[in-house]
Parts: C-alpha cells; sequence; structure tokens
C-alpha cells in the first residue's frame, strides 16, 4: 500500500511538473499575439530599429558619419535587411520586425526540444528544457518577441549547434558554419561561439575542422570587407571599433554569476553542473567537449556583455538558452541514476526530482499582464502622436524613433545610438557629431525638443540657453520593456 501511493504520488508531481511547464510556452505565445500587433513600442530602442529599417527601403545606406539625421546602432544588418523584405510586403512599422522575432523565438524552442529529445529519446523531457527556456522570459527581459535583433541571432546560433552536435560530415560542418555566419551577421557577439566550435573541431576532428573554420572565416571576412568599403569604413567603426570602447562595469564581474544566472536558474545551474561532471566521469569526450564549450561560449558571451558596457536582460538569453539544454539532459541523466532503486525508495526518489524541477519553475514564476498593452497605453500613445502632430516645424524625440514619422515628421536620432557613439571619447567623429549638435540647438533647429526622464547628457549643458522647459505631458504611455520610459517633457526654443 506505502508504496501504492508513493508510486501514485510520482506521477502525480510529474504530470503537474509537465503541466505548468507548458504553461510558460503558452503564455508566451500569448503574450507574443497581442503584443505584436501594439502600434507603439513595447521597448524604447524599438522605434530606432525601425528608422534602421525605412533608411534601408528608400535606398539610403545604414553605416554612415554620425549626423542630426541619423546614428546607427553597433548591430550587424542582417536583421534589418529581413525586416526591410517583410515591411515591404505588410507594411512599414513594428510588426514585420516583432514577426521575425516571434517565428526566430518558436524556433528556438523547436531547436532546444529537438536537442534533448534526440539526446534522451524522450519527449517529455524535451518539452521540460524548451518549457525552461520559456519561463526565463521575463528574466530575460520579456525580449523574445520585440522589434530587436536577439532572437534571431539565437535561433541561428542554435541551428549551428544542432549541426555541430548530431552530424558528422563535410557537409554538416559547413552547414554549421554558414548558419554561425549567419547568427554573426545579425549580432556579431556570435563571434564567440565560433570559436568555441572551432576549438572543439580542432580537438575532436583534426583537419576536418577546416570544413567548419573555413566557410565561416570566409563569410564573416567577406561580409566584412565588401560591407566595410560599400560604407566606406563606417562599418567596422560601429560593429567593431565603437564596442570595443565599451566601460568594464565592475559591479557584473559578481552580479552576473550570483543575481544572473544562479538567483533566477539555481537548481537548473546545479543540474547543468551535474550532467557534464556526468559526461567527464564517464569518459564521454565527445558529449562532455561539446557541451563545456558550448556553455563557455553561450554563457561566457553574456557575461562579457553585461561585463563590457552593461548590456541589458536580453544579453542573457544565449545563457539561459544552453543551460536549458544541459537541464534537460541533467533531469535524463538524475532519472537514468535514480533507476538502480526499486519499489518505495525510487518512488521517493523520483518525488524529490519532481520537486525539485518544479520548484525551479516555481522560482520563475512573473505576472504576464505587467508585459500587456491596456486599452489606456493605446489611447497615451494615440495622444503623443496628436500631440506632435500639431507641432509645426521639426521635433526631436530623444527617447524614440520612428514615432514622429508615425505623426507626419521627421524622424532624427535616437539617443541609444549616440550613448553607444560616445564610447568612443576621444574620437574626432564624436567631437564632430557634439559640434553638430551644438550649433543645431544654438540655431533652434527643432520647434520642439521631447525627452523622457532628465536634460540628455548627451546634449551640451549650454543647449539650456537657448531652450526652456515648456511643460510635462499627462498620461505618457510608458514602455512595458528595457527601461521602462515614455516622453515626458517638453522644451521649446527660448524667445529672443
Amino acid at each position: 500500500m506505502k508504496f501504492t501511493i508513493l508510486n501514485w504520488i510520482s506521477k502525480l508531481f510529474k504530470y503537474i511538473l509537465l503541466g505548468g511547464a507548458i504553461l510558460y510556452f503558452i503564455v508566451y505565445c500569448m503574450l507574443a499575439f497581442y503584443r505584436i500587433q501594439y502600434p507603439f513600442e513595447l521597448e524604447w530602442i524599438e522605434g530606432n530599429m525601425v528608422d534602421h529599417v525605412i533608411r534601408i527601403i528608400s535606398g539610403q545606406k545604414l553605416y554612415i558619419s554620425p549626423s542630426l539625421e541619423f546614428v546607427p546602432l553597433l548591430y550587424t544588418p542582417l536583421y534589418f535587411y529581413l525586416a526591410a523584405v517583410l515591411s515591404k510586403v505588410i507594411g512599414i512599422g513594428f510588426t514585420p520586425l516583432r514577426i521575425i522575432s516571434f517565428i526566430s523565438s518558436l524556433g528556438s524552442f523547436f531547436i532546444i526540444f529537438i536537442m534533448t529529445k534526440r539526446e534522451t529519446n524522450s519527449t517529455y523531457i524535451g518539452l521540460l528544457a524548451s518549457s525552461l527556456f520559456a519561463a526565463t522570459y521575463q528574466k530575460g527581459g520579456a525580449w523574445l518577441d520585440i522589434a530587436r535583433v536577439d532572437s534571431l541571432f539565437l535561433f541561428l546560433l542554435l541551428i549551428s549547434l544542432y549541426f555541430v552536435k548530431f552530424y558528422d560530415s563535410r557537409k554538416s560542418y559547413i552547414l554549421a558554419s554558414i548558419f554561425i555566419s549567419l547568427s554573426f551577421l545579425t549580432k556579431q557577439t556570435a563571434l564567440n561561439l565560433y570559436l568555441a566550435i572551432s576549438i572543439y573541431y580542432v580537438f575532436l576532428s583534426g583537419r576536418r575542422s577546416l570544413f567548419f573554420i573555413t566557410p565561416g572565416a570566409i563569410i564573416i571576412g567577406i561580409s566584412t570587407v565588401l560591407l566595410n568599403y560599400i560604407h566606406e569604413g563606417w562599418y567596422t567603426y560601429y560593429v567593431f571599433k565603437v564596442p570595443s570602447c565599451a566601460p568594464i562595469i565592475k559591479g557584473m564581474l559578481i552580479h552576473f554569476w550570483t543575481k544572473d544566472l544562479l538567483s533566477p536558474l539555481c537548481f537548473a545551474c546545479s543540474i547543468a553542473i551535474f550532467y557534464i561532471i556526468v559526461q567527464i566521469l564517464n569518459s564521454h569526450k565527445k558529449n562532455w567537449a561539446f557541451y563545456m564549450l558550448a556553455l563557455t561560449g553561450m554563457v561566457g558571451g553574456a557575461w562579457l556583455s553585461r561585463l563590457r558596457g552593461g548590456g541589458y536582460d536580453n544579453v542573457l538569453m544565449p545563457a539561459y538558452a544552453i543551460i536549458s539544454i544541459l537541464f534537460g539532459l541533467g533531469i535524463h541523466a538524475a532519472f537514468q541514476f535514480i533507476r538502480h532503486y526499486q519499489g518505495y525508495r525510487l518512488s521517493i526518489m523520483e518525488i524529490c526530482m519532481y520537486t525539485i524541477c518544479i520548484a525551479q519553475f516555481a522560482v520563475l514564476l512573473y505576472n504576464p499582464f505587467e508585459q500587456i498593452p491596456e486599452k489606456e497605453d493605446l489611447e497615451a500613445g494615440k495622444n503623443f502622436i496628436n500631440l506632435i502632430a500639431q507641432i509645426e516645424g521639426d521635433i526631436l524625440v530623444t527617447n524614440h524613433g520612428f514615432l514622429p514619422v508615425l505623426a507626419g515628421k521627421k524622424s532624427f536620432f535616437h539617443e541609444a545610438s549616440i550613448m553607444d557613439l560616445f564610447y568612443d571619447t576621444h574620437s574626432p567623429t564624436v567631437a564632430q557629431f557634439k559640434n553638430q549638435l551644438s550649433k543645431a540647438l544654438q540655431e533652434k533647429k527643432f520647434s520642439a525638443i521631447i525627452i523622457d526622464y532628465r536634460w540628455p547628457n548627451s546634449f551640451p549643458p549650454e543647449a539650456l540657453k537657448y531652450y526652456t522647459l515648456q511643460g510635462k505631458l499627462i498620461n505618457v504611455f510608458i514602455t512595458f520593456t528595457g527601461w521602462r520610459m515614455g516622453p515626458s517633457f517638453i522644451y521649446t526654443p527660448k524667445k529672443e
């Protein structure tokens, strides 16, 4: 009787765990459905992303000398070009960019599922692993479905990992190299994993590793030279030079490991480490080498992004993805281990394992309604567009791209771009831009300047000689992820 009850409880916990885990995926899909349609910014740099797409559609270059009209973000261009193609089909706005991100996120869930299922021959474990990644949605910045590059970058990265892990032919080496090169062309931090996989192939395959290393080097090298030539040297300036000038955030030396990884994924990290130790002890060289290097490349890349320049929570997505995969594999290995027990002891061990997993998912609980725009947010956005449409002349909205375009106005540089640009503190390029901005403010080029929270640090202080605070907006619409921001203060030129 005792064994029967424990066995029943074990099965109950098993299905409670699975149901709760899958619920995170369902909730994410529902959130994405509502958020994709929202006509305003979910995150404060989304509008700047649309500005990039508009430049491509209008036939303008993406990487140029910084000007009042436009300053590029520090990303490689693939996402923008894909978004431009889709925007021509369904129209310019946030929707096409978010569709690309949402589809990419579904692709990432599938790759995580299929990798763990193929390793363990268990659909249950595959669902747990992919659902854990879905559960990190809020901890990863609620970023998977927004108009940013990260979801596409991660999807392409995971495809490359899949080919590396499960195929061992020249063709698979080349395909893995192509996909990681495309990931690099979406976001240059993929270079970390390219180097890690190269080491893995050299370690295991010797000369055959050239079938991975060479195509990647050719694609990345030729694309860099070509894009740099087309953009007259500005491509490498923004993609490589400026990011290298970002300051080191010393607080992230420890914060990343304690707050970003261990705090939300304490159980998953322990199970991931357990799995790698088991593989080492069992002398599964190919397995532990692959996952050690994948873990190093993806977690290390996230750490470096946090450390240099203090990247937002979205940089954690690759780390959460590989930990989710290892979590699934570790759970499977643990269940294989406790199979040595029999009777009620086995049931007790299973209950303990399911409880640990349930606790891990419980740690990641979040309120999904905080991520859904409400009717009031929609009205606030419409009111803001109507407000700036009524102001004559050019308007500088420092922290929100594309919104002026919705009001029939011209969009200018975005503060996020110049914050990045100003990493290169001693550059003549930065000095030239500052002079250009100072002159424009002195000449009162803008009929109004609308800011979010303070007079921007990137603006010369003397600009206040030429502009005065006109008033504070009420019922401001606020973004939902990233820095929670909304256009709040209007400055207008001082009268002579």
